[in-house]
């Protein structure tokens, strides 16, 4: 991230000073109340991730693992029609498909159970990190439990063990969940971060009620009551303060699910969120005073539908309507560089918006934060269009052309990220990511909706934004912002992963196949040999831009090479431009690049 480190030279505030004694104390009361740490690592504005798996529910797993009379299993399995197995089993880190009869229970960690017709389990079906799948004709005879959390364990022989702490977690977003109910029905108080530091809201603090019922067989209702808690505004403005999402939704089934969401909401939004993940962009904000991101508040509503017809497949249809407007940079304390002002956040095409997207996702990685194998697809499509939008002023017809006011203003983008996992040999890795977007047809793209390309993620090798087609925006508003102007971005990034064994392992797991692999593996460091290249520009017709229909030529795509070493996600890496001018750049990442 190209981070300078220097000493503070101001006090923190009396605000900074309370939120550092609340983050002192809330470790302290969730250790005496025995209440989940709820980690939060991926959320865009104030949306709450499920919390972790309850201690007494892993407890009850490894007990049962580990117990003398239950047959171990490892990898996918399958019980064929006519077959039987009898006493209790127990399988980890597979999919578990039953034809036959199970004379006990059956317990699956990390893996999804599919009981077919005919079927017969003659206990408890238990499903840790995974989901459960019934067809007509099959029989469960005793309870049926499903978590989606996973467990974390270390293998110790031929038993397992609850995993040590993972380092990594220390760098998320840590809260404390007070919960009461059953597996069937939970409600839960929730004070947690709902997102990441940054210099418009500061820390993010999410506080309230959560509820998840089950109201019949395979169909729960869930209800979010949240407000949001901005820790750099002013205390004086309490509209700059606190923002709120409250959201429903009522969902059928696992596998194939279906489901509806309705959410009313007041949050900060990222402009770009494709980059570097959320926890590397607060950290960086909070300890270095560099902000690798521009935001705008959004208040609306929005619904969303949805479909999980297979394990691997998502498909989802929203219509929002919101109303979008600019935000300004306050001034929140970090830890070094706190005497320096921060980039000031670049002004927005203000207005109401009404949206509507389309989201197809079909991922087959083995372990989402870890994968080795698999594909990760993920393609949108969005129409949006407003009546009332307010231009910002200072944006030159060689940038884009002007924007409708008469209200027929109307856009419609997309966006596309195609990832490849690849193992090619016992401990090599090969890692291919494509990514494209931006304007498809319509009026000219708001500010809020353009793109922009550079480094420190994707292209290591470049400065932060380093093209973002606003060379000819000269208006006082933009200076110093670096905005992001560009109409469209195209990406490819690839890399090779060679483990380097130290003979011990933080977290030991001997999987047999790759589906099987531990979700918590962190045995020695990755060598990372990597190369990028990309672009980004404008779609029209004149100097600088290029026609709708057309490509940049390969011999103007930024391009860069470089390498690195990557332990459990913690990764250094040095990489040079090699189509431009630049200096050799040192990068640190808390995570993998992708």
């Amino acid at each position: 991230m190209h981070l300078p480190f220097a000493p503070p030279t101001k006090a923190p505030s009396m605000r900074a000073t309370v939120l550092t004694l609340v983050c002192l104390v809330v470790p302290a009361v969730a250790r005496a109340q025995d209440t989940a740490i709820v980690i939060n690592p991926e959320s865009v504005s104030v949306a709450p991730q499920p919390g972790d798996l309850p201690r007494l529910v892993a407890e009850e797993a490894i007990r049962f693992y580990n117990a003398a009379t239950t047959t171990r299993l490892v990898g996918r399995s399958r019980l064929p029609r006519g077959n039987e197995w009898r006493g209790d089993v127990a399988v980890r880190n597979g999919a578990v498909s039953v034809g036959g009869r199970i004379q006990g229970t059956l317990l699956v960690i990390n893996g999804d159970a599919s009981v077919d017709s005919g079927a017969v389990i003659s206990g408890d079906l238990i499903v840790i990190g995974g989901t459960a799948t019934q067809t007509p004709g099959a029989a469960v005879a005793g309870e049926v439990r499903v978590y989606r959390a996973p467990l974390g364990y270390r293998t110790q022989g031929e038993e397992i063990a609850p995993a040590r702490v993972n380092p990594r977690r220390w760098l998320r977003s840590v809260g404390l969940e007070k919960s009461w109910g059953t597996a069937d029905s939970r409600s839960s108080l929730t004070l947690a971060t709902g997102g990441t530091f940054n210099r418009v809201e500061g820390l993010p603090v999410v506080f309230g009620p959560m509820f998840d019922w089950k109201l019949q067989e395979n169909v729960r209702f869930r209800l979010d009551a949240l407000g949001v808690f901005r820790t750099a505004g002013d205390l004086t403005d309490r509209r700059s303060d606190l923002g709120y999402l409250l959201r429903t939704e009522l969902r059928s089934g696992e596998v194939p699910a279906y489901g509806a969401e309705l959410r009313a909401y007041d949050a900060v939004v990222p402009v770009e969120d494709w980059g570097l993940r959320n926890a590397e962009i607060g950290w960086a904000a909070f300890l270095f005073q560099r902000d690798y991101r521009d935001y705008y508040l959004s208040k609306g509503l929005a619904g969303r539908v949805f479909v999980r017809p297979e394990r691997l497949l998502q498909l989802a249809v929203e219509v929002r309507r919101d109303w979008q407007t600019s935000v300004a940079a306050r001034d929140p304390w970090t830890l070094f560089r706190h005497d320096q002002p921060w980039r000031p956040n670049p002004p927005i095409d203000a207005g109401h918006y009404t949206t509507a997207s389309g989201t197809v996702t079909l991922d087959t990685r083995n372990d989402r934060t870890d994968p080795t194998a698999g594909w990760l697809l993920s393609a949108q499509l969005e129409f949006s269009h407003s009546k009332d939008v307010s231009p910002q002023s200072g944006v030159p017809t060689t940038v884009r052309r002007p924007i409708p006011t008469d209200g027929s203003y109307k856009f419609t983008r997309a966006f596309f990220d195609f990832r490849r996992y690849t193992r090619v040999s016992p401990s090599g890795r090969v890692n291919l990511r494509l990514l494209a977007g931006g304007w498809l047809g319509g009026d000219p793209l708001p500010l809020q909706r353009r793109l922009s390309t550079g480094g420190a993620d994707p292209l290591a090798g470049y400065g932060f934004r380093h093209t973002t087609c606003n060379r000819d925006i000269t208006d006082a508003a933009f200076t110093g912002t670096l905005v992001a102007a560009c109409d469209r971005v195209m990406l490819v990034q690839a890399e090779y992963r060679g483990h380097i064994s130290l003979h011990w392992a933080y977290n030991s797991s001997r999987p047999e196949d790759e589906e099987s692999k531990s979700l918590l593996a962190l045995r020695g460091p990755d060598l990372v040999v990597l190369g990028d290249a990309g672009q980004a520009w404008l779609v029209g017709s004149g100097p600088g831009r290029l026609p709708a229909d057309r490509l940049p030529t390969l011999g103007s795509w930024l391009a860069d090479l470089g390498m690195g070493v990557d332990w459990g996600g913690f990764g250094l890496y040095v990489a040079k431009a090699v189509t431009a001018g630049e200096p050799l750049r040192f990068t640190l990442r808390l995570d993998h690049r992708f």
